[in-house]
């Protein structure tokens, strides 16, 4: 990749994925904030609905009380009626769910049957015939209202469940949105590093060759050149040593090739194996969350003794460190090393239903804040969360073993 316009090409491809899933990521949290709003304001209509049915059965009930005026609670249940239809107007407008919207349309056909109910009730009160008018209030009437509060209450639950839903799936969508664009940049920023092109030729060089043994020289003289830049034939004088690879992309598509065509995950510890070599990692442990996302357990460890996975315990969600950072956020995290202990990188494992769990390494040689390590440890983290499915997979596996 010696091109420019060839690195230019990938620098602005891996910006492009990286912008797309921003884009995508924000407009779908735009939709989710505008979905709960809209419920909030239905479930504050179809409260006061709720409120205004009661009332208006209270205030039916005082036709045929004992010391009442019978207008005053004639007036007072044609206006709660009236104030009934206002607030179904309001709440069918912050509904978005069809079965809700038919919920409501329910609860309006209700009100008309009300209506005809507390026209019989009146007339037997206008009349004074206030048994006729109790059994009209407390049966008919009676069951209209309840009707009437249990349509309304079925609108807010149906409208909260489709809400739900629909924050799901634009969580779904986020994290697909997010993993996709962090593939792409991630491939994108480790194709330029891949050395490759043709070089242009150096300009030939024109040197002397003189053999050290046909020229007395005496070795204070060689050095007094050395100390005037000029290169002699020095005992201190050495080639510079090479430099070691930033890392090794053949092994690290090896491990990621043999992870996609595993079968038996009895193959997993010998791959870890292969995966801290290519990382130039002390140990690898693989943390997985339970179906509830609570916590995280080890399941496997490499590098270490067998018995650290039990000794490990478990990681609640909330934990202050890396590893459950990284399973919160789904980003990658480090930790630096120092003199006395190695550095540490947190590659979390995410799928299309989220953050799965986390491969947490122990890294040598400061590898921990070597940009082409760090991108390898999320190529391998990303390939190992397709060994692992979602949690409510892996609870039906282990029932299905069981």
């Amino acid at each position: 990749m010696a091109r420019p316009w060839v690195r230019l090409v990938l620098v602005l491809a891996g910006l492009a994925a990286i912008g797309a899933a921003g884009l995508v990521t924000w407009s779908s949290e735009s939709r989710v904030r505008a979905g709960a709003a809209a419920l909030r304001q239905a479930e504050e209509a179809g409260g006061r609905a709720i409120v205004d049915a009661f009332e208006l059965r209270a205030a039916q009930q005082a036709y045929v009380a004992i010391g009442q005026g019978e207008d005053f609670w004639f007036a007072r249940v044609t206006a709660l009626g009236n104030d009934l239809d206002e607030v179904l107007a309001i709440f069918k407008g912050h509904l978005s769910s069809p079965d809700a919207v038919a919920a409501v349309d329910e609860a309006a056909a209700v009100m008309q049957d009300f209506r005809q109910v507390d026209l019989r009730a009146r007339d037997f009160t206008h009349g004074r015939q206030l048994a006729q008018a109790s059994d009209v209030i407390f049966g008919d009437g009676f069951d209209v209202t309840r009707k009437l509060t249990a349509a309304i209450a079925r609108a807010v639950t149906a409208e909260r469940v489709a809400t739900d839903g629909a924050t799901a799936t634009a969580r779904q969508r986020e994290a697909i949105a997010l993993g996709a664009g962090a593939g792409v940049a991630a491939i994108a920023f480790l194709l330029l590093l891949v050395p490759g092109g043709r070089r242009e030729a150096a300009e030939p060089v024109v040197s002397l060759s003189i053999e050290p043994s046909r020229l007395q020289v005496a070795a204070d003289a060689l050095d007094d050149l050395n100390d005037f830049g000029v290169v002699g034939w020095s005992a201190k004088a050495q080639p510079p040593a090479a430099e070691p690879p930033l890392v090794d992309l053949k092994a690290v598509a090896g491990v990621c090739s043999d992870l996609a065509r595993i079968t038996d995950t009895r193959a997993i510890p010998a791959l870890l194996e292969r995966a801290a070599a290519a990382l130039d990692a002390a140990g690898i442990v693989l943390w997985i969350a339970d179906p509830d996302g609570r916590e995280l357990s080890p399941i496997l460890v490499h590098g270490y003794a067998p018995q650290m996975a039990s000794r490990l315990g478990t990681i609640a969600r909330e934990a202050a460190n890396v590893t459950a950072s990284a399973y919160r956020t789904g980003l990658l995290q480090t930790v630096k090393g120092d003199s006395i202990s190695n550095g540490a990188i947190a590659a979390p494992l995410a799928g299309a239903a989220g953050c799965l769990g986390v491969m947490a390494i122990e890294m040598k040689n400061g590898g921990e804040q070597r940009e082409p390590l760090l991108a390898a440890a999320t190529i391998i983290a990303s390939q190992l969360s397709t060994l692992v499915g979602p949690p409510s997979s892996r609870t039906s596996r282990a029932e299905a073993a069981g």
